[in-house]
């Protein structure tokens, strides 16, 4: 996105499990999406904790200098026969508290291209207590980095701290299949489908609006300017509550935190996405 500029205060709904209700205040982070230039300042000056979320091989071949590297498959776990589900607290406290993790760290979370992998971090912190405000994201990830002659290192990341990574739980950004089932006719609910067209065309949530999540980024891995992304997700930013699914909620994760960072007040992610509802004989489905 280039380059985003937005300061938003956004209120949250309760969700799991409950009705529209009263409105409870988070703040979004300004400038979610940080631009290469505004990390280099951040890792120079040590401001934030750099998080490299690409597979273990491509790390130790050259990442941000002081970058840890995390799997984000150590923050997912399979409950209730669901593959890819937030993981339990104990589980998600300890792969956290390895990559030396506060509640109250700034955080700078890299990946390939600014792709699920980073916005699943951010949306799993803020989750459990991270401050918005203190989320980042840099834009295009580590091939805009490379691509702008950011500075690299070979040698691993030490984490530092980790004694406190989680704060309370935020239920407000999350739905499950009850909760979904329970909005399918609700108009001030919309399901936004982000899969790709393919898994799109074999069957989908009823009701469901389809915008692939890669529609948001441009050929070199960035997001759209902010007026093409206002276009693209008119119908979202129009309707009181989004809840955006995938097949696991992962690519879903980086639909959350494009609107969140558009202003939308109340976006959730549907965690279980496909692979729970379309595995469900007892929920509907339409082609």
């Amino acid at each position: 996105m280039r380059p985003f500029t937005l300061v938003l205060v956004v209120p949250l709904v309760s969700c799991v499990g409950a009705q529209s209700g009263a409105a409870e205040r988070v703040e979004a982070g300004p400038d979610t999406f940080a631009q290469v230039d505004e990390a280099r300042g951040m890792v120079a000056d040590a401001t934030h904790v750099l998080v490299d979320l690409r597979p273990p091989a491509e790390y130790r071949t050259g990442h941000a200098p002081g970058a840890v590297n995390l799997d984000i498959g150590a923050l997912r776990a399979e409950v209730e026969g669901v593959p890819g589900q937030l993981a339990p607290r104990p589980r998600l406290a300890a792969a956290l508290a390895a990559a030396g993790i506060d509640v109250g760290d700034a955080i700078l979370a890299i990946d390939a291209e600014a792709g699920p992998p980073a916005a699943r971090l951010l949306w799993t912190l803020q989750s459990f207590g991270h401050a918005p405000e203190k989320l980042r994201l840099l834009d295009g990830g580590w091939a805009a980095w490379v691509a702008a002659g950011g500075p690299q290192s070979v040698e691993p990341g030490v984490p530092v701290g980790g004694e406190a990574p989680l704060g309370a739980e935020v239920p407000e950004l999350r739905v499950d299949a009850a909760w979904v089932q329970a909005h399918l006719a609700d108009p001030a609910v919309l399901l936004l489908d982000v899969r790709g067209d393919e898994e799109w065309a074999a069957g989908r949530i009823p009701g469901a609006q389809h915008v692939p999540w890669q529609d948001a980024r441009a050929s070199d891995g960035r997001l759209l300017p902010e007026e093409k992304l206002r276009e693209l997700y008119a119908r979202a930013l129009s309707t009181p509550t989004v809840a955006v699914y995938c097949a696991s909620g992962m690519r879903a994760s980086v639909i959350w935190l494009v609107l969140r960072t558009l202003g939308h007040s109340d976006v959730r992610v549907y965690d279980g996405s496909w692979n729970e509802w379309g595995a469900r004989p007892d929920l509907p489905k339409e082609l």
